[in-house]
């Protein structure tokens, strides 16, 4: 029961990404947005999200977790009410940010449920279930929002958290229970303010990068001081007696590549989910149900590949199975980016569901791999880590993305203008094209990673999980 109320609440989070995917033409067109102001609505979330992820993790080891994840419920709540009654571009991305920062307490404590509760052989199918289950929520929002907005604007997706939320706090306080007090640590909040000062202005330099200029002076002043942060950051945690991020999980062979493979498929997976609405809506002429359809098969694939790919995870070895997940996702690029030369739907979709499998299929191997020899005292800012990887890779791929589209289209042409002429759509189908391609050439790095991740899980596997155990740190290799 416990599972499925975290679950529950890393389907808010989930949510508030999807379906505000579906409202952006409207947003777009209702604050006169661009594709890459309207993405800040979508990436200022993330960003948030990333970087507050191993923070909220290790106040959830230090102070118990249910405290933690009912207090990042409350928060999404309050933010979601105030992006409903958002009066510009500029109050809603603030109102954005805030979701984002409850919705750092989702994930950190899911993935510790279930490195605790489920013993090794049992926890791959556990995490791809939990990743199952977060996916109903795109499949439902993907269509509901659809209704929503053509009946009452965007404005109405915001009000399903508020109602799911109450739901989850009841949950929360009916099934999970509060760790019992341990010896008393302090919190390093040095090393916290270190974290947030060296990511966010890194990810929002990304993110903007696309709008402003990527040789702009705020991109680059915005990466010197990331850049110091992170410096900072890097030397605090190395002399700390008990730091907030133990350096010392990079050291492992589990943590350092299977969160670079994450950070890839990231990249690929957020930066395609942002551009398809436009293209569908410029291109094809989708708009309100038709586009929540048109994008449903990916959440679909979700639905189908997460579980399975978590129960073959000892059967055919977790190494195995997210290099198989990564080729997957590279292939279905590929045919994604041949797909929109075409213009039509049928030939878009097969790359699509490629795609969506290979994705959905990494989420497993990757985390049961990254929190698989962390002792529980480090387990939550250690099951955080793949999402950072994951959203960090999210910023940079939407970015990334967004800027290989605006360059082979008109800065005039924008999600409002619907279906355009067909010299227009030439040019949209081009810039998909490209971006596919640069989606492509990063999930490669990322399946390079994943050929150097161990194997925790399977037959003949060669890392011994030290989860349940407890200990002042991760093991010294």
């Amino acid at each position: 029961m416990a599972m499925t109320v975290v679950a529950g609440g890393m389907m808010l989070s989930v949510l508030n990404v999807s379906i505000v995917n579906i409202a952006l033409p409207d947003i777009s067109s209702d604050f006169g947005a661009g594709v890459s102001g309207a993405s800040w609505v979508v990436t200022g979330f993330l960003v948030t999200q990333a970087v507050l992820l191993p923070i909220a993790g290790r106040a959830g080891d230090l102070y118990g977790r249910r405290r933690i994840f009912v207090l990042g419920v409350l928060v999404m709540v309050v933010a979601s009410a105030l992006c409903a009654v958002a009066w510009d571009e500029p109050s809603l991305v603030v109102f954005r940010i805030l979701q984002g920062v409850g919705a750092s307490a989702m994930a950190p404590t899911a993935y510790a449920y279930a490195a605790i509760l489920f013993p090794p052989h049992q926890r791959g199918l556990a995490i791809g279930i939990l990743t199952a289950i977060i996916t109903v929520a795109p499949v439902v929002s993907l269509n509901i929002a659809g209704v929503l907005v053509g009946m009452w604007g965007w404005r109405s997706v915001f009000w399903f958290t508020p109602i799911v939320g109450a739901l989850v706090l009841i949950g929360a306080a009916l099934v999970m229970h509060q760790r019992p007090p341990g010896a008393k640590r302090p919190f390093d909040l040095l090393g916290a303010v270190l974290a947030a000062l060296a990511l966010f202005p890194i990810l929002t330099a990304l993110s903007g990068a696309a709008g402003w200029g990527w040789g702009s002076p705020r991109v680059t002043v915005l990466l010197v001081l990331g850049g110091v942060g992170l410096t900072l950051f890097i030397w605090r945690e190395s002399r700390a007696g008990d730091p907030m991020l133990d350096l010392g999980l990079f050291r492992l062979r589990t943590v350092r590549n299977p969160n670079l493979a994450g950070f890839c498929a990231g990249a690929a997976m957020f930066g395609t989910l942002l551009l398809l609405p436009f293209y569908f809506t410029a291109v094809l002429g989708y708009r309100d149900v038709w586009l929540s359809l048109a994008i449903t098969p990916i959440a679909l694939c979700f639905m189908v590949a997460s579980p399975m790919s978590g129960r073959l995870l000892t059967r055919a070895g977790s190494d195995r199975m997210m290099r198989v997940a990564l080729c997957t996702a590279t292939a279905g690029a590929l045919i994604l980016a041949a797909g929109f030369g075409f213009e039509t739907y049928p030939l878009v979709l097969p790359g699509m569901v490629v795609l969506a499998l290979g994705l959905a299929a990494s989420t497993a191997p990757v985390t049961a791999t990254v929190i698989h020899e962390v002792p529980e005292d480090r387990l939550g800012v250690a099951s955080s880590l793949p999402n950072v990887s994951r959203y960090s890779g999210g910023a940079v791929g939407g970015a990334l993305l967004s800027t290989v589209l605006a360059m082979a289209i008109p800065a005039t042409v924008t999600a409002e203008d619907g279906l355009v002429s067909a010299p227009l759509r030439a040019m949209v189908a081009d810039g998909m094209r490209n971006a596919l391609l640069v989606a492509a050439g990063v999930l490669v790095l990322g399946a390079v990673a994943a050929f150097r991740a161990p194997r925790v899980l399977g037959p003949g596997a060669t890392i011994v999980a030290r989860v349940p155990g407890t200990g002042p740190g991760p093991p010294r290799r």
